[in-house]
């Protein structure tokens, strides 16, 4: 509902509250407004505050919509991994964020998370707190080893004078991770597998299957920090 109509709503009860309450009697100083008999002063009242708590719901409403959009977050994620794999909204989900999980039994990879935030700065945090880029000694996440290691750095698409977002890759025994942001869209993509064995299907998957979808001409946002990076 759009905010000046619920602004109007909670006008107009207000005035049907007061209209009520003048009716009953109370002003008696106002002499030009007769005494108002009980049962339309009631049906006033009953509106009034009907339309005041209505009016009321669609301001807090309103106001616990700003951020992302699960729906919004859906339009970004590819088509060839709904097709694949299913996906649903998350149990859980990083504040003032939404986030969709799609797995598929013994799918490759096993499980990945699209995490969508409000702006970038709020997603470099997020990233950066759970990737521990300065935990990661290398720079790049081409082969196992580099994964072993443990890597992060800038990633670019097409236009290479313009980082698209940040990358990071590691290894916890057999569990092998990947999750990179993309400061188009404010998404952080965060997948992994189980079985080493599936790596090269892993690293396709990354590379031709997982990044975001979105407008052709969406510019990147740089955040007001970014880990140091090439």
């Amino acid at each position: 509902m759009p905010l000046a109509v619920e602004i109007v709503l909670i006008v107009i009860g207000i005035l049907l509250l007061a209209a009520a309450l003048i009716g009953s009697g109370i002003s008696r100083r106002l002499m030009t407004i007769p005494k108002m008999k009980r049962a339309p002063r009631i049906v006033i009242a009953i509106l009034g505050v009907l339309l005041l708590a209505g009016g009321m719901w669609g301001v807090t409403t309103e106001a616990n919509q700003h951020g992302p959009s699960l729906s919004a977050l859906k339009k970004h994620i590819p088509s060839d991994v709904t097709s694949t794999l299913t996906c649903r909204e998350a149990a859980e989900a990083p504040k003032g964020a939404v986030k969709m999980d799609c797995s598929t039994q013994d799918s490759v990879p096993e499980q990945v998370w699209y995490v969508m935030f409000d702006n970038v700065n709020a997603m470099q945090d997020w990233w950066v707190s759970q990737a521990r880029p300065s935990d990661l000694p290398g720079s790049s996440c081409a082969t196992l080893s580099d994964f072993k290691k443990g890597s992060s750095y800038w990633y670019y698409v097409d236009d290479q004078s313009v980082a698209v977002g940040d990358e990071s890759c590691y290894a916890a025994g057999n569990i092998v991770v990947a999750m990179y942001t993309d400061r188009r869209f404010n998404i952080v993509v965060w997948a992994q597998i189980s079985d080493p064995k599936n790596f090269s299907e892993f690293q396709s998957w990354l590379t031709n299957t997982s990044r975001p979808t979105g407008p052709d001409d969406a510019t990147p946002e740089t955040p007001s920090q970014t880990p140091d990076g090439g």
